[in-house]
């Protein structure tokens, strides 16, 4: 077991664990639990009980090698913890006797793996196989001494460990091989260890910190598994194996946390789809059950490093493939076999009252039937979507996608369909490549009436003409029978910084700020049948939530810039009444500091600036002059969504003072997300979904109507 000090206290209190059986037992359907009270495991403390180990150890054989790789150490274990030890047992259930399965390739690497790994599960035949062993090993005196009893998790952690090693190996080399991929978050060798982190701070958030997560109910004769189990959604692992269990509950899709599981040594004959959204899981044991095939939602398993199989009736296809190419080829098989979802219902269109709040559609049917856009002059409808750029969606990142939806003619092709389908008057679109901007999005664009203009990020200058091309950046587009374009302007946020005197030179800004090269992509924009000025801002922020200082100084300094460019272009020093929408990816959620400083006007203390220096930033606080207010009020679930982190962190901001949200694109279908992890999908081609948002510009009270104008910052709520 793992020693991480939060399951220190678990093993030194067996009884608790005794009292949660009980209580679990108890809740199952009567007589079908065994039908035996813990008093039955009353047994004589051999010298095992005493805090003596056994002396005699099984070696388990060295593995073959393969590719020339380095073979793992050899792996040891103890007898398994209380063979010596006398008790009424329920009696485990597999008297009958296993066959291996008849693979083509026995001698497989991976199914060398299956068979000796297969056997030590068969070893661990005693009530709390693991709970003890992990008490018997902390109970040790040299606990760093060279042979240490080993279980089956422990075991298996080392036979894989080779093969992912090498895998780490081919990702540094593809991301030496492409500049292009440079700063950005999902190509770092690192990604896997940042994801679990991240994992860990949305866990913590969500459910509190835990003191254990950790249950071991082997050999407890156990038949039927009780609803209340699957109320423990922190547990990491849960140990099951040999009982006397036929099947497993659907519910079991509710312990997301979920990264071992062992199922060996039960009844088992069919696995529930449902244990496909487990999508946690890393170390799956199923050895000897009855089970013949495998639930294509197991291609949602992306983190599954090992499947315990042997031991089971299972259709040959699938059992060769783990022979052959190991769990990951499965799970990748398994992926790509599952036909698509259903297609979703189309994401609701919103309409909303002048005080913000949401019309209704079945107590007010008729003000959604009586919608006409484009018979609406003193309004326009804008789009913001991140288009995940496809320099970021390998394979080894997006293992949840079939490789056929995420190919990047397929992603494009349904990225195209899907931005026209929304008719936006203006679309702003980040994570957009260079090259795809100028082939594919500017054509396509203009043939239905659009104009746009594209910045890509820093790092482009530094490189040659082929490998700039495949730089992201920010694009927007509008229409040119609604809008003319006054003027544009490029924001580098590292070089606005260091180009102007009035910021500060600190150490945090050199070591955390200048190496990002984010940036903001600005179009002043005049409405053709109202006349009004809107300046529309497209940016998208760094990624790091360990950088969020670095996040809100660069809207800290997009709003201070902004004024200026309000007064240059607007040809007024009255710059809070200006008509103002900044779009875009912000990377933010809502407790962070660049949600505080859009939403309040100001940002001062705040755990996200804590210890940081950017000079009067810090010392002051940030703050603008502008009020905004977010165009969404908590209609979105998420605007980000994989497996490891849903939330929402795209935004459309503007200025209520002239400006007012009249509808919104609502939410995806509950249904459809029931059976996904993340996206991109057959349906949804990015990580990130579509925003949009429609605007009226309030008749009679424009910026020289309105003198007297000042900002109100009393809530952050559209609603007014």
């Amino acid at each position: 077991m793992n020693n991480n000090s939060k399951f220190q206290s678990q093993p030194q209190n067996m009884q608790a664990q005794q009292i949660l059986l009980q209580q679990l037992q108890s809740n199952g359907q009567s007589g079908q639990s065994g039908n035996y009270d813990y008093d039955m495991y009353n047994y004589r403390m051999g010298p095992y009980g005493q805090g003596q180990t056994q002396g005699q150890n099984q070696s388990l054989p060295s593995l073959p090698s393969q590719n020339n790789h380095q073979q793992p150490p050899y792996l040891r274990m103890s007898n398994p913890p209380g063979q010596n030890l006398q008790y009424a047992s329920p009696s485990l259930p597999h008297q009958h006797t296993t066959e291996s399965i008849n693979v083509t390739n026995p001698g497989s690497v991976y199914w060398q793996h299956q068979q000796q790994l297969c056997q030590m599960s068969r070893t661990a035949n005693v009530p709390h196989f693991y709970a003890r062993q992990y008490a018997a090993n902390s109970r040790k005196k040299n606990p760093y001494s060279e042979v240490k009893s080993m279980n089956l998790v422990d075991a298996t952690k080392q036979v894989v460990a080779v093969l992912e090693e090498q895998e780490r190996s081919v990702m540094k080399s593809t991301i030496t091989q492409n500049p292009a991929l440079l700063h950005n978050k999902k190509m770092t060798t690192d990604y896997d260890d940042d994801h679990m982190q991240e994992e860990q701070r949305m866990r913590l958030k969500s459910q509190g910190r835990q003191l254990w997560c950790q249950l071991d109910l082997s050999g407890q004769g156990l038949t039927i598994l009780s609803p209340k189990l699957f109320q423990y959604e922190f547990l990491e692992s849960l140990f099951l194996n040999n009982n006397k269990l036929t099947e497993i509950p659907p519910v079991i899709s509710r312990l997301k946390s979920l990264r071992t599981l062992d199922l060996s040594r039960n009844r088992i004959s069919e696995v529930p789809p449902e244990l496909g959204m487990c999508f946690n899981l890393r170390y799956l044991f199923l050895f000897d059950n009855n089970i013949t095939t495998l639930p294509l939602n197991f291609g949602n398993l992306i983190e599954l490093l090992f499947l315990g199989i042997e031991g089971n009736p299972l259709d040959l296809k699938i059992a060769n493939i783990v022979a052959e190419q190991g769990t990951k080829e499965l799970v990748a098989y398994l992926r790509d076999t599952k036909p698509g979802h259903p297609a979703p219902n189309p994401r609701p269109w919103l309409l909303l009252e002048d005080d913000g709040e949401v019309i209704d559609p079945t107590t007010n049917p008729e003000a959604y039937s009586s919608t006409t856009s484009d018979s609406e002059p003193d309004s326009f409808t804008l789009l913001s979507y991140n288009t995940l750029c496809q320099h970021y969606a390998p394979s080894k990142l997006y293992k949840f996608t079939p490789s056929w939806a995420l190919d990047w003619e397929f992603r494009r092709a349904a990225l195209k369909e899907e931005v026209l389908s929304y008719k936006t008057d203006v679309v702003c679109m980040q994570e957009v490549e260079t090259r795809t901007f100028h082939d594919f999005w500017v054509p396509v664009m203009a043939e239905i009436g659009y104009k746009g203009v594209f910045f890509c990020k820093t790092r482009s200058k530094t490189m040659g003409s082929v490998d700039s091309k495949k730089v992201d950046g920010c694009a927007t587009f509008y229409k040119s029978s609604k809008f003319e374009l006054l003027t544009k302007m490029n924001f580098e946020y590292n070089s606005v910084c260091m180009g102007s005197d009035k910021y500060k030179k600190t150490k945090d800004l050199f070591n955390r700020f200048m190496n990002k090269d984010n940036i903001a992509l600005i179009t002043y924009l005049q409405h053709l049948e109202s006349g009004e000025k809107i300046l529309v801002t497209n940016t998208h922020l760094h990624w790091d939530p360990a950088f969020n200082d670095v996040k809100a100084l660069q809207v800290g300094i997009l709003l201070e810039e902004l004024q200026g460019v309000l007064k240059k272009f607007g040809h007024t020093d009255d710059v809070k009444n200006a008509n103002v929408v900044i779009c875009g990816d912000f990377n933010s959620v809502k407790d962070s500091a660049v949600y505080q400083l859009f939403s309040s006007g100001s940002v001062t203390k705040h755990p996200d600036l804590d210890g940081r220096d950017y000079g009067r930033f810090t010392d002051e606080g940030f703050k603008h002059v502008f009020k905004l207010k977010s165009a969404y009020d908590g209609e979105l679930p998420f605007t980000n969504f994989s497996p490891g982190f849903t939330e929402v962190i795209d935004y459309i901001w503007y200025t209520p003072g002239n400006l007012r949200v009249k509808g919104l694109l609502g939410k995806i279908d509950d249904n459809y997300l029931k059976n996904c992890i993340g996206f991109p999908d057959a349906h949804f081609p990015s990580d990130h979904i579509a925003i949009v948002t429609k605007f009226q510009i309030k008749k009679g009270i424009s910026s020289a109507r309105r003198p007297d104008f000042k900002p109100d910052f009393k809530g952050t709520s559209r609603k007014t």
